[in-house]
């Protein structure tokens, strides 16, 4: 959703940060710290998480915060189901994420393969 929106909205934002290959904030406001907050709570470096979680809410604020943790553990949760299930990509949409799984190298890992 978030590379459509952004095309119809013309803005520009490198998804290659989902995969660490970006530098920066990718174009996403505060996306630097929102990246390492991401790597944090999926990590096991609690100084780690304590100094993402304040960083975050000192630039953001607590709201913010709060929401970003909702969604990292959003993500998280369908990332696993989708794993765990084998849920395959639907054959309409491999022709609308052709570019972009080319782009992020996503073709290429093994859960793409079964």
């Amino acid at each position: 959703m978030l590379r459509a929106s952004s095309e119809h909205k013309g803005e520009v934002y490198d998804l290659k940060a989902v995969l660490g290959a970006a530098a920066g904030d990718s174009g996403i406001p505060q996306g630097g710290l929102l990246v390492a907050f991401a790597e944090a709570v999926l990590g096991a470096d609690d100084e780690r998480l304590a100094a993402a979680r304040m960083g975050l809410a000192e630039a953001l604020g607590d709201e913010a915060l709060v929401d970003a943790a909702a969604v990292v553990a959003n993500f998280n949760a369908i990332d696993r189901v989708a794993d765990a299930t084998g849920i395959p990509v639907d054959a309409e949409r491999l022709d609308l994420t052709a570019d972009l799984r080319a782009e992020l190298g996503i073709d290429a890992f093994a859960a793409s393969r079964t």
